[in-house]
């Protein structure tokens, strides 16, 4: 199997002239394309810190990071845009919808930014969300939404841009059973279509239904 993510030796260090706060220390690991990993630990363990980094949202003092074998550690802030656009998904539990714009509005935003044309965008947008359910919430708000079916739109938002990756941030902390079980099946499915997914949770249950787990504790991994 190929690697879709090899890490090497990362440490992550905030407030470096004051107190200094070892967030990861010394992480290695690696992600193969097609896999299914859930990143599992207590809070303020350092799995979002890790997430952050694996998305181009942020950057590692030391160690290495190849995202489907370039090494993101020494691309600018341009370059991390454009292979965060281009490559990746995400999905946190807090949805990150946009108040004032329709399901399709926020499902066309990525696209948006890939300079891809009103038709088209229009077109992508509303079969991601005929994929998760929500063909008739097309013109919906947020706020004229339940909490499951934001996330769901969040997911459309992510299958619109064709992601390698998917990176799934407590994707189903903010739910009710029947509504995290609904995103898991659509984050499962994405899977089963090839696409990579790295998941953060808690829940050692929802944690099982992954190929794989890795567990963080203090900044390490432990398992």
């Amino acid at each position: 199997m190929n690697e879709i993510i090899r890490i090497n030796h990362l440490s992550k260090i905030y407030n470096k002239k004051t107190n200094a706060l070892k967030v990861l220390d010394d992480i290695s690991m690696n992600v193969y394309k097609g896999e299914f990993v859930a990143v599992t630990g207590q809070s303020g363990s350092g799995k979002s810190t890790l997430m952050n980094i694996i998305g181009c949202l942020d950057r590692a003092e030391s160690g290495q990071y190849l995202l489907d074998g370039k090494d993101v550690c020494k691309m600018n802030d341009s370059e991390m845009t454009r292979i965060r656009s281009s490559k990746i998904g995400f999905v946190f539990q807090s949805f990150n919808l946009l108040p004032s714009l329709t399901a399709i509005e926020n499902v066309e935003l990525p696209l948006l930014y890939k300079r891809i044309n009103k038709t088209e965008r229009e077109r992508i947008a509303q079969e991601a969300l005929e994929c998760v359910g929500l063909s008739e919430r097309i013109k919906h708000l947020p706020n004229e939404m339940s909490g499951g079916q934001q996330q769901r739109t969040a997911i459309a938002r992510a299958i619109a841009v064709s992601p390698e990756l998917l990176l799934a941030d407590e994707p189903t902390g903010s739910l009710d059973k029947a509504s995290g079980e609904e995103v898991l099946s659509i984050i499962r499915k994405m899977n089963n279509s090839g696409v990579t997914v790295v998941m953060i949770t808690h829940d050692i249950n929802i944690a099982a239904l992954a190929d794989r787990q890795i567990v963080i504790s203090d900044g390490r991994i432990i398992n």
